[in-house]
């Protein structure tokens, strides 16, 4: 029985680090599209969402207003923040007064902050495109530019990147870099641009859509209650049989994911449980898969004799020598690779605390506002989608 169950963890990691490592290869780089020609550009939308933002949000900002892109217009949605942000903001918009600031004082009842905040922004948007950008990301000047070329040689209806990573230390960046990988197996970006894929994606840090899609999948309306509201995004376009594609941008978008190993364990506490659609027996399944893809092969490493010990020990290598190889590609020391030993302990820890705390306090706590668990469970499932085949448009 034990040796079956090293064979079988051992094999499913293969298989695993194969699809990510073949899911990415399949991904083409923006960096790769020539920028769009100055004389022909059509007006973009960039809609920034901000609350409390007075750490990130003024890089952020000046990094739009230096794009090589003209044709921009930049609402920046205040959303009822209570630090610096819009003095901040009126700063930068004495170097660049065509950015737009929209000030939210109250959050109308059935909505979360973010698509309230979103919904607000692209509601007073004038462009043919529209961007979704958090406030605390930094575009390469050409990075707009690229990705309109992109949207009109490919016919998208939805362009959305990956970014970089920036976040300070070894652990917390093996900590990102693996729960990255688990996301993009799970939801497979790479198969996001075929049709008949029941793949979708959307990231945060670079939603673009054009602006006559967005009214007609029913705009953040659609969205009012979704904590994972981007990805959400993907899935509403790639529901009503729009064109999507996710590409890679990592020389063109970053930011610093989390800035400390607490601050992504609170940040996770608003929607890791939203992975799980708020039903505790998800929870028990998604984490139990984990500990015996992670924690059981290290114990039968260690713990296990002859055969088994070394299919168990494979399972370790194949896991710490498939994510480390990521986090060097991506510049981090080799020695950051011993931290994916303690990582698994830190996840199960995390997706452990969120149930409980939701559970405990009925809801779910963002931004200083409280939103219900009974109101949070009416939204439809965000990974729903990945478990039937979705329609093309006709």
């Amino acid at each position: 029985m034990l040796l079956l169950l090293s064979v079988s963890v051992c094999l499913v990691l293969l298989a695993v680090l194969l699809q990510i490592t073949r899911g990415y290869e399949q991904l083409e780089s923006l960096a790769a599209i020539v920028p769009r020609d100055s004389r022909d550009q059509p007006l973009v939308s960039i809609v920034v969402p901000s609350c409390n933002e007075e750490e990130s949000i003024e890089a952020a900002l000046r990094s739009l207003c230096n794009l090589d892109y003209a044709n921009v217009e930049i609402i920046v949605v205040d959303d009822r923040s209570v630090d610096r942000t819009a003095e901040i903001v009126a700063s930068v918009r004495r170097d660049f007064p065509a950015i737009r600031l929209l000030r939210i004082s109250e959050l109308p009842g059935g909505w979360l902050g973010k698509p309230h905040a979103l919904q607000q922004g692209a509601g007073g948007a004038e462009g043919l495109y529209l961007l979704f950008i958090d406030a605390d990301v930094c575009l390469e000047k050409t990075t707009v530019s690229r990705a309109v070329e992109a949207m009109e040689r490919r016919r998208l209806d939805h362009l959305t990147l990956l970014f970089k990573n920036s976040s300070p230390g070894l652990l917390l960046n093996a900590l990102i870099t693996e729960i990255g990988a688990g996301l993009f197996f799970l939801a497979k970006p790479w198969r996001a641009k075929i049709a008949e894929s029941r793949h979708f994606m959307g990231v945060g840090a670079f939603n673009m859509v054009r602006s006559s899609v967005y009214r007609s999948i029913g705009e953040h309306r659609k969205i009012r209650l979704q904590v994972v509201d981007d990805m959400y995004l993907g899935k509403l376009v790639k529901q009503g049989g729009f064109r999507q594609e996710c590409m890679l941008a990592e020389s063109l978008v970053s930011l610093p994911w989390y800035r400390s190993v607490p601050d992504m364990i609170s940040g996770l506490m608003k929607n890791v449980y939203a992975f799980f659609s708020y039903r505790p027996g998800y929870v028990f399944f998604g984490m139990s898969i984990i500990a015996l893809l992670t924690v059981v092969p290290m114990a039968g490493a260690v713990f296990a004799r002859g055969v088994e010990q070394l299919f168990f020990l494979g399972a370790v290598l194949l896991r710490v020598a498939g994510i480390g190889g990521g986090m060097v590609r991506l510049g981090l020391p080799p020695v950051s690779i011993l931290f994916l030993l303690m990582t698994p302990f830190i996840y199960l820890f995390i997706i452990g605390k969120a149930f409980v705390q939701v559970q405990y306090s009925g809801g779910v706590v963002w931004r200083g506002s409280f939103y219900r668990l009974a109101a949070l469970r009416e939204a439809d499932w965000v990974l729903s989608g990945l478990f039937w085949t979705l329609r093309r448009k006709k």
